[in-house]
C-alpha cells in the first residue's frame, strides 16, 4: 500500500487528538490514497476528494472555512471545478459549508437526511437537555444560558438571529450551515465524473445517525467510513453511536465490502483487519461490562476494574477508556 502526503502545513499531522473548531485548522494536507483519489486532512476530521477529467467528487466539506480553502486547493492543484458534494451524513461538524460549491456542484444525500434538516415548527418546546439551561424560563436560551454544545455552536443553533435559541432551534440542533441535498438516495448510488466513480452505500439504520452513507472508490479500492467506525482509536468518548446491535451491523456491512484501504474520518488509514479489530473491541468490551452488570458492579466499580488492555496502544486510549465504559454501561441498561 503505497500512500503519498502532500502537505500544506510545516508538519503533517495525520491525526489531531484534539477536537479544535474549523475556524481554528491549522493541520491541513492531501494523502493521496489511489490514483486520483485524496484524504484530505482538516485537524482530526478529513474529506475526500476524486478526480475525474472534467470535475472532482468532494466527500463532505466539513465546515465553512476548509470548504473554501479546499475549493481553492482543488483548483490550483487539479484545474478542475467540484462537479458533486456528497454527504457522510447530516452532522454539522462534516457537512457544513457546501455553499461554497454552489455554483457548480450537485449535493447528494442520503433520503433521511432531508428529515434532520428540516426546521420543527414554531412553538416546540426546548428539549429537556436545553430546557434544563433555561435560568428564566422563558422556553428560550440567551447566550449567558448555554454551556456546551448549545455555547460553542450558538450562532449555528441561533438559525434566525435574533440572539436567542428556540424550541424548534434547540431540537433541529446546529444545522442551519448544511446545505440540503438537491439528490438523495435509499440503499445505493453511484457517482460519476469524468471517468472517475464513487459508490455511496447507505449502512442502516443508527442512534448516531439514520442517514449514515459509506462510499466507496472501486478503482482505488478505497472506502471513507465516518464517526461510526475509527481505526487504531477508541470510539469517540462516550460511543455515542448507540443503539449497539445496529451499530455493529453496519460496521460489518463495511467489513463485507471489498476493498483494500479504510480512510476514516477519524483515525489513521488502515485496512480491512483494522475495522475487524474495532468490531472486536466494542464486542470484547460490552461482554466484560456485561458480566460485571451481571454480578451487580457499579459504573464506578467497572471503570476500575475493565482495562481493556490489549487497546492500550490505541488513539485515546486514556482518555476515553472509563468513558467507553460509561457509554457501554448506558447502552446496556437502559
Amino acid at each position: 500500500m503505497i500512500i503519498r502526503t502532500l502537505s500544506v502545513a510545516s508538519a503533517v499531522l495525520l491525526v489531531s487528538l484534539g477536537f479544535a473548531p474549523d475556524s481554528q485548522a491549522q493541520e491541513r494536507s492531501f494523502t493521496e490514497v489511489g490514483e486520483n483519489l485524496y484524504w484530505v486532512q482538516n485537524n482530526n476530521h478529513h474529506a475526500m476528494v476524486l478526480v475525474g477529467t472534467d470535475g472532482v467528487i468532494l466527500v463532505d466539506p466539513i465546515g465553512g472555512d476548509f470548504a473554501q480553502w479546499v475549493r481553492g486547493e482543488i483548483q490550483q492543484r487539479f484545474g478542475v471545478p467540484v462537479r458533486y458534494v456528497a454527504y457522510s451524513h447530516h452532522h454539522d461538524d462534516h457537512a457544513s459549508g457546501g455553499a461554497a460549491f454552489n455554483d457548480t456542484a450537485t449535493f447528494v444525500g442520503h433520503e433521511n437526511m432531508l428529515g434532520y434538516l428540516e426546521m420543527p415548527p414554531a412553538g416546540t418546546a426546548l428539549p429537556a437537555a436545553a430546557a434544563a439551561l433555561d435560568a428564566n424560563g422563558d422556553g428560550q436560551l440567551q447566550r449567558g444560558e448555554t454551556s456546551g454544545d448549545y455555547e460553542e455552536l450558538f450562532e449555528l443553533y441561533d438559525d434566525d438571529g435574533d440572539g436567542a435559541i428556540n424550541g424548534a432551534e434547540a431540537t433541529r440542533g446546529p444545522f442551519s450551515d448544511v446545505r440540503a441535498p438537491d439528490i438523495v438516495f435509499k440503499d445505493r448510488m453511484t457517482l460519476t465524473v469524468g471517468g472517475a466513480e464513487a459508490e455511496l452505500i447507505h449502512v442502516g439504520r443508527m442512534a448516531h445517525s439514520n442517514d449514515m452513507t459509506a462510499v466507496v472508490f472501486p478503482e482505488q479500492s478505497v472506502v471513507f467510513v465516518v464517526d461510526f467506525i475509527s481505526l487504531n482509536r477508541l470510539p469517540f468518548q462516550t460511543m455515542a453511536s448507540g443503539q449497539l446491535n445496529a451499530w455493529l451491523n453496519a460496521i460489518r456491512v463495511v467489513e463485507a465490502l471489498d476493498v483494500d484501504i479504510v480512510a476514516p474520518s477519524h483515525g489513521l488509514l488502515g485496512t480491512q483487519e483494522d475495522v475487524a479489530a474495532h468490531r472486536h473491541y466494542i464486542e470484547e468490551l460490552r461482554d466484560e461490562v456485561a458480566a460485571g452488570i451481571a454480578r451487580g458492579a457499579s459504573l464506578t466499580e467497572l471503570q476500575d476494574e475493565i482495562q481493556m488492555a490489549a487497546y492500550q496502544d490505541w488513539i485515546s486510549y486514556n482518555n476515553w477508556r472509563t468513558l467507553n465504559i460509561e457509554g457501554m454501561y448506558r447502552m446496556l441498561t437502559q
